[in-house]
């Protein structure tokens, strides 16, 4: 009798532990859901309000690639002074400030007004030069759930988007187009991706992503040209998602020689006639 006692009080014993436990479980998951939810809400409210500061659409169509978009640096500066530029690729939620500091973790988990945020921030790599002057220019941002910062890339890994993208990068003095070449998805820290290339590695790297590359995607600008790589985790977090592009180069002397040629052109059919 007394064994069976014993033996009652244990199950019961169990059960209430189980129970606190499944309690214990359900509060913090509770308490995570908030949590990310409130950390999407102020995402989100963020971005608006950075972007209406900030941001105005270009409808004028112009001979030199200009942008989509225009972007007030003196109050992004304001705002935050490790501002260094703006992603924009159109077609997806990618609309954003670039930030950098000296440290990779820095911008994990800060937003624009260097506050904790889970959602982070889009930063150019630590050693990455902030004019884009690297023959490879590093920028990093999370892959997020509600399809924020980088999460878009994962439409141009798999394809979604078409094959001929664009990648607009707005700096304080220039803006720079870049066409994408190649999306593949690795390991983390399968391999360093190289910022400066020596002879002939250039080439190499990108025929090497190429061959990686889900999709072959269609551009005209020149592979000599400077390249940027875009980095953000796949939806489960294990591996990389991993874009590069190669800019497009707009020279002003070529668009004078133009206008000189159609207009020496007209002038000799008019001498003709």
């Amino acid at each position: 009798m007394k064994g069976k006692h014993f033996k009652k009080k244990e199950i019961h014993f169990f059960r209430k532990a189980l129970i606190l436990i499944l309690a214990i479980i359900f509060i913090i998951s509770l308490v995570v859901i908030i949590f990310w939810l409130k950390s999407n809400i102020q995402l989100s409210k963020i971005e608006k309000e950075v972007i209406e500061q900030v941001v105005t659409e270009n409808n004028e169509e112009s001979e030199e690639k200009k942008g989509s978009i225009s972007v007030d640096f003196q109050k992004l500066s304001e705002i935050n002074s490790d501002v260094i530029g703006w992603i924009y690729i159109k077609n997806t939620d990618i609309n954003y400030p670039i930030l950098q500091t000296d440290d990779n973790e820095y911008y994990l988990k800060r937003d624009i007004y260097k506050n904790y945020s889970s959602c982070g921030s889009i930063f150019l790599d630590c050693n990455s030069n902030i004019d884009f002057s690297d023959d490879n220019t590093i920028i990093y941002g999370h892959n997020l759930k509600n399809q924020k910062m980088f999460a878009d890339l994962a439409k141009i890994y798999n394809g979604e988007l078409g094959e001929s993208i664009e990648i607009e990068i707005y700096l304080k003095t220039q803006v720079k187009i870049y066409e994408v070449i190649t999306s593949y998805e690795e390991e983390p820290n399968l391999e360093i991706i190289e910022r400066n290339f020596k002879e002939n590695g250039k080439e190499e790297y990108i025929n090497k992503n190429m061959e990686k590359s889900k999709v072959k995607f269609k551009y005209t600008a020149s592979l000599t040209n400077n390249i940027i790589t875009l980095v953000t985790c796949d939806s489960t977090g294990k591996n990389r998602i991993v874009v590069t592009a190669v800019e497009k180069i707009w020279h002003k002397k070529s668009i004078e020689k133009v206008r000189i040629i159609t207009y020496y052109s007209i002038n000799k059919i008019r001498l003709i006639s």
